[in-house]
């Protein structure tokens, strides 16, 4: 199981200019736990809830950019690995999401230990992942990083539980 069949695309971004106030608006309005940092189309860093909330305690209403909190270089992978090398990541370094890289070192994706708990419960299917959408979806990411485009559709999962009476 390759981490491109499971991983979220497009993938909403942020700039290292970016105020955290608006990062963390972001992320709750989107309900998202975290934010890869970009520039133009290289992954800068990532910057979690977590990160936002111990910022707001530290700088209160203070204008902050997400850069001087922010956590970086970010630990990436390749979207070819394995879904187990990410699984293994993600514990190893104590972190809780993975940007998802092209050949090209390119954003396409992110993969998340919620994702991987979905995969581990049989919640969460492989879906294909169409190569030219992922790629326009770097590109579009890389320009307008603010811009969100929508979510994947995922398949519902079947209902197995039976009602008892």
């Amino acid at each position: 199981m390759r981490v491109d069949q499971y991983m979220n695309w497009p993938v909403l971004t942020i700039t290292p200019q970016t105020e955290f106030h608006r990062a963390f608006d972001l992320m709750h309005s989107r309900g998202i736990h975290h934010l890869p940092v970009v520039e133009g189309t290289r992954v800068v860093g990532i910057v979690a809830e977590r990160d936002l909330l111990l910022a707001a305690a530290n700088f209160g209403s203070a204008e902050v950019p997400v850069a001087d909190i922010m956590r970086g270089p970010p630990v990436c992978i390749a979207a070819e690995a394995q879904l187990k090398q990410a699984a293994r990541l993600l514990v190893i370094k104590h972190i809780g999401s993975l940007p998802v890289l092209n050949k090209r070192k390119e954003l396409v994706g992110i993969i998340t230990e919620t994702d991987i708990f979905k995969i581990a419960a049989g919640m969460l299917h492989a879906h294909p992942v169409p190569r030219k959408k992922a790629k326009k979806a770097a590109k579009k990411s890389a320009k307008k990083p603010l811009k969100p485009a929508a979510k994947p559709k995922r398949k519902p999962v079947a209902k197995t539980a039976a009602k008892r009476k």
